[in-house]
């Protein structure tokens, strides 16, 4: 490290320690010097068709979520060891999401065609219509799940449930269509984690 760059690197690491102690506005200095360099790191981690599917600013901005949250619990020798440490972060964030899209539960290279030999069986496929049971719990679910959000939430899910895309949520709801669609991601992640989807 330079003669220069050694002050820089104290007032930097000095700012991680007065945004630990609750200072907003070191946390925002805090955030407009790492949050750059985690998006890159972001960018240069999602292929193709990841990209088409995800936002780099989402990712970048759930690592900085995690860092406000665990400030307190997190102890750094340097700024640069911060950076690293969240760059490993937003590394894992998006390797697991790339995980979790192509496992083999939903990956499509498992899926088989039926031929004329198997016609036969055709019969013995699952339907795609849920069960009687599965309609009385989701009803269960939806009335739990209704009851516990707020006014503005509830009218995105019965939008959604009427066939309206993101679009026209935000526009009937007066949301940002991002807003629309992370809360919709969050809501569907919830119940699948639940073991309710």
């Amino acid at each position: 490290m330079s003669a220069t760059s050694e002050p820089l690197e104290r007032d930097q690491f000095e700012l991680f320690n007065r945004a630990r102690a609750g200072d907003q506005a070191a946390w925002e200095e805090l955030f407009k010097t790492c949050y750059p360099k985690v998006i890159r790191v972001v960018r240069r981690r999602l292929d193709r068709p990841m990209r088409s599917l995800y936002d780099s600013t989402d990712f970048a901005s759930d690592v900085m979520k995690s860092l406000a949250a665990n400030l307190d619990r997190l102890d750094f020798e340097s700024i640069g060891s911060l950076v690293a440490f969240l760059a490993r972060v937003a590394e894992q964030k998006v390797i697991d999401e790339h995980r979790r899209r192509y496992s083999l539960k939903r990956d499509v290279s498992r899926e088989r065609a039926i031929d004329a030999e198997n016609a036969a069986n055709e019969s013995a496929l699952a339907s795609d219509y849920p069960t009687p049971s599965q309609f009385a719990q989701a009803g269960d679910v939806r009335e739990q799940l209704l009851a516990e959000l707020d006014t503005s939430e509830r009218k995105v899910i019965e939008l959604r449930q009427l066939g309206y895309d993101n679009a026209e949520i935000a526009t009937l709801t007066g949301w940002n269509i991002r807003k629309v669609q992370r809360f919709l991601k969050e809501l569907q992640d919830s119940l699948r984690d639940s073991g309710t989807l």
